[in-house]
């Protein structure tokens, strides 16, 4: 597949099977119809009318008109990728390569290409002529009709533009994901199935896609309305503005630039310092109010009035309460489902349901923390929001300050390590999204009965990946009373490091793996003896947890510049996986005198029976970590 960088990509892209072909195909007749005899592309004006589109509001009046005011702020938001949420296909916005490229798997093929500042994207069934034929239909027949397996569509609109561009285009009655996602930092197109973490599917399974108009204008547009004219059974969708916008946090502003129009109102709160009643500044809201504002999109959630939604959108404005809403979609102890964003002590695990996380906190439920304790969209790198100086401990110590000149006497580590940041142990990388791990955003204590009994991995043994539970165990309980805890002769005797990564689940396998490649985690642990452990996951049945422990295996010495193919055939996978750890051996390593956490014996060689051993007792468990 050739990018437009001059790099090929190998044959075809390997996934799992993507339905969505049947939805376009079907449809081909009363849409635009590819025709190799043609080449014409015929977009129905229904197809056109129906696209989502800006409207002017009673409310909104969009970013641009709050910039004549509010330059600076209007800056830093336009620098950030809450703007970019949601933009048109524009040339200027679409980031990934569409000059004559061609995107293939099992069960589907695009080929895309661009015209003139347009993109456009041609899907049909990936052996397509074998299926007629084996039917007994003429292939050629059925170009030009409406049984036709060519679909061309213009790309209509992107989502995302910071880890992943995912690209939308219209089937006459709906909005649908390209099936192919461009992964930014990588480089390359990937199919959809590939970019998040979610068992393989069989190729005739089917896998849900989004439908813009019902998931994604909730919480990637401004004032976004469904508008579902039930009469026609279309939806007739608009939005006051695309992405995430001014009035997204402060409230539609149409009173407030009425209000403002007359200079007496306009200077007179500069001098008083008096709220403005006809806009809402988040800053100056409780702490709930202020975070709901956040929770509004970084959640989980159902429209509580769902009928109302598809007419209207959501009625939820800055400063509301947010329950009266949003049905918050939060754990339930002991469910048992597939799509899992819980660990199972109600945790929150993926990236981008933040606000799930923080109202579990202490420090908001019982103190006054709120996002806005940390987080700045206008005094802050775009990359992840933090006010200044919240990238250290000040973020925590603006209230925990009796602890700033001693800080070792409570973190029982040097004053300078990462085992003395307060953020390392009481908000460690245990979500997972966009291709990496993040912080919990749930500020607790590390609990070993919890990663004993309920799976979490706690932030103890995910920097002294060397270290057994027990060991973590003894030290909470020596320093801070910690109940002790009974556990198996394995949590006794094997890195729980190892123990996560080799037999447990598909979300404990890809936080672990991730931490192998964590600096500070490598200064605690050492570095020499996690390859032929990572080398097991480059064969794992989740093609997100073979990406992760790749990235890892890269930064480990003796391996930079590793190559693997995480969505390349299963024998190449098994290569990498023997090279790696024919290299391991080569690269002859000292790795200390305590082995036998390590599944290593005296000679510093791999005991492959008890790695085997673990592996046998994989969880299997379906998990679909849904971004």
């Amino acid at each position: 597949m050739p990018l437009s960088n001059g790099t090929n990509e190998r044959g075809a892209l390997f996934a799992t099977g993507i339905t969505v072909v049947v939805a376009l195909a079907l449809t081909a007749g009363a849409a635009a119809v590819w025709s190799p005899d043609s080449g014409e592309e015929k977009p129905s004006r229904k197809a056109r009318f129906e696209l989502p589109h800006q409207i002017k509001s009673t409310e909104f009046v969009t970013s641009d008109t709050c910039r004549s005011c509010h330059p600076g702020q209007y800056s830093s938001w336009h620098d950030s990728y809450h703007r970019t949420m949601t933009q048109r296909a524009t040339p200027k916005a679409v980031v990934a390569p569409f000059d004559n490229v061609e995107l293939q798997d099992d069960a589907l093929t695009c080929r895309l290409e661009r015209r003139g500042d347009e993109f456009w994207a041609t899907v049909f069934e990936t052996n397509w002529k074998e299926r007629y034929v084996a039917a007994g239909i003429d292939p050629m027949s059925v170009l030009g009709t409406s049984r036709s397996p060519y679909l061309t569509r213009r790309i209509e609109m992107t989502t995302g533009s910071h880890h992943m561009q995912l690209y939308w285009i219209s089937n006459e009655s709906r909005m649908i994901e390209l099936p192919f996602y461009y992964h930014i930092d990588g480089q390359r197109w990937i199919p959809r199935d590939d970019s998040v973490l979610a068992p393989p599917q069989p190729s005739n399974a089917g896998v849900s896609t989004a439908e813009w108009r019902l998931d994604c204008i909730k919480c990637h547009s401004t004032g976004g309305q469904p508008r579902l004219n039930e009469n026609l059974g279309v939806f007739q969708s608009s939005v006051a503005e695309f992405g995430i916008s001014c009035e997204a946090c402060h409230g539609p502003a149409e009173e407030h630039v009425r209000h403002h129009r007359n200079p007496v109102n306009r200077y007179r709160r500069h001098f008083d310092g008096s709220a403005d009643p006809t806009i809402v500044n988040p800053a100056r809201l409780s702490h709930t109010a202020s975070s709901q504002i956040c929770g509004q999109c970084h959640i989980s959630f159902n429209p509580r009035n769902s009928a109302d939604f598809l007419a209207n959108g959501l009625r939820y404005r800055a400063g509301d309460d947010l329950t009266k809403s949003h049905v918050i979609v939060e754990f339930k102890e002991g469910q048992q489902q597939k799509l899992t964003n819980f660990w199972q002590d109600g945790t929150c695990c993926v990236g981008g349901d933040e606000y799930l996380a923080l109202i579990k906190s202490a420090c908001h439920l019982r103190g006054t923390m709120s996002c806005l304790s940390c987080h700045s969209m206008h005094q802050s790198d775009p990359a992840d929001q933090l006010a200044n100086k919240m990238e250290g401990d000040h973020a925590c110590l603006q209230c925990h300050a009796s602890y700033e000149n001693d800080i070792e006497r409570h973190t029982h580590h040097a004053p300078n390590s990462s085992g003395s940041r307060c953020y390392n142990c009481h908000m460690p990388y245990t979500t997972y999204a966009l291709f990496t791990a993040m912080r919990s955003h749930r500020v607790d204590s590390p609990d070993i009965t919890s990663s004993l009994k309920l799976g979490r991995p706690n932030a103890c043994n995910l920097c002294h990946l060397d270290r057994t539970l027990q060991w973590s165990a003894e030290h909470l309980t020596e320093w801070f009373g910690a109940p002790t805890v009974e556990m198996g002769d394995d949590e006794k005797t094997i890195a729980a490091s190892l123990l996560w990564l080799l037999r447990g689940d598909a979300a404990q396998r890809v936080v672990t793996a991730w931490h192998m490649g964590w600096k500070p985690a490598q200064t605690a642990s050492g570095s020499s003896w996690q390859a032929p452990f990572l080398a097991q996951l480059l064969q794992d049945p989740y093609s997100m947890v073979r990406y992760i422990a790749h990235e890892a295996l890269t930064k480990l010495p003796g391996f930079e510049g590793f190559e693997f193919d995480y969505i390349g055939p299963e024998p190449d996978r098994t290569a990498a996986k023997l090279n790696t750890v024919s290299r391991w051996n080569q690269l002859n390593y000292d790795v200390g005198s305590d082995l036998s956490p390590l599944l290593l014996d005296s000679g510093g060689q791999l005991r492959h029976d008890e790695v085997e051993r673990l592996l046998k007792q994989r969880d299997n468990k379906p998990i679909v970590i849904s971004e």
